[in-house]
């Protein structure tokens, strides 16, 4: 099957999906197609990953940084025990799923996300790396999971629940899933509301082009008191901004001009205040009581 819609088709698509009222995640990457962020290697990668022990400068700098950022969450997770079950909530290409079946030896993740063209490339990397027999992705929205109630050990998201729609409802349905005592560990970016007359059309373009619900525009303190709501004791929480954002858009800057041309050229404007937007970047670990 075509994993990206042709050239003109996609210029075609571009401006219904940016003008629409019903973009989400879905049509955004699925209208991507196997497109990830060009010049990370061979791994299909769409995170700005985590800087603080790697340097923007060098030809694999950003797969180190996403695989840092994938180890955060995993650590965060208390994935010790070979036999949990894990949920990749909003898992992309598959690629977090697979590492951490790779790290933890008899983990079993299910991979769920809202792209069937970013899941078929992902069972093909599962298979590809020998795990699809301990992954199992679904064609399914995390804030309605076809999962049973108190079936596993821990949730994992890495910079995907932005999109969720909503984040509460995700949270809710993170919490009816989980074990007692099981834990809620992710990554996610922040998107505040517009304090400044440029920051309104800025955060307009912002929702359009990278598919963030209305309902998702609040502070980081916003943030922690829905998930608190949703009956999470929160263990560990921090904003990790700085050692997301700075390092990761020097590293953009050493890309080759003809590297950033390759993106859609109607998805590189929309997507410009996404880089210069306030935004902030939170690390939690969390947990169901029992």
């Amino acid at each position: 099957m075509s994993q990206k819609p042709g050239w003109a088709r996609r210029m075609a698509a571009w401006p219904r999906f940016l003008l629409g009222r019903g973009n989400d995640a879905g049509q955004l990457y699925d209208l991507r197609g196997a497109g990830a962020i060009e010049g990370a290697g061979d791994t299909p990668l769409v995170n700005m990953g985590y800087w603080a022990e790697v340097s923007p400068r060098g030809a694999d700098a950003l797969q180190k940084a996403c695989y840092a950022l994938f180890d955060l969450v995993a650590d965060g997770a208390g994935l010790d025990a070979a036999e949990a079950h894990v949920l990749d909530a909003g898992c992309g290409f598959g690629t977090n799923a697979c590492h951490i079946v790779e790290r933890f030896g008899s983990a079993w993740v299910t991979g769920v996300n809202v792209s069937a063209v970013q899941l078929a490339i992902a069972r093909d990397r599962a298979a590809l790396a020998g795990v699809d027999g301990k992954v199992n992705f679904l064609l399914a929205s995390v804030t309605d999971l076809p999962v049973a109630t108190g079936s596993m050990d821990a949730v994992v998201s890495v910079e995907a629940a932005f999109h969720f729609d909503t984040r509460e409802q995700f949270f809710a349905e993170a919490f009816r899933v989980l074990k007692p005592g099981g834990r809620l560990s992710m990554v996610d970016l922040v998107v505040p509301p517009a304090h400044r007359w440029w920051h309104a059309p800025a955060l307009d373009l912002v929702c359009r082009s990278q598919a963030v619900p209305r309902a998702n525009i609040y502070d980081l303190a916003g943030w922690m008191q829905r998930l608190r709501a949703a009956g999470f004791e929160v263990m560990e929480e921090e904003s990790i901004v700085d050692r997301v954002f700075p390092a990761f858009r020097r590293w953009m800057l050493t890309r080759p001009p003809h590297v950033h041309l390759r993106y859609d050229l109607m998805y590189i404007v929309a997507s410009l205040p996404y880089l210069v937007y306030p935004f902030d970047y939170v690390r939690v670990v969390a947990r169901k009581p029992g």
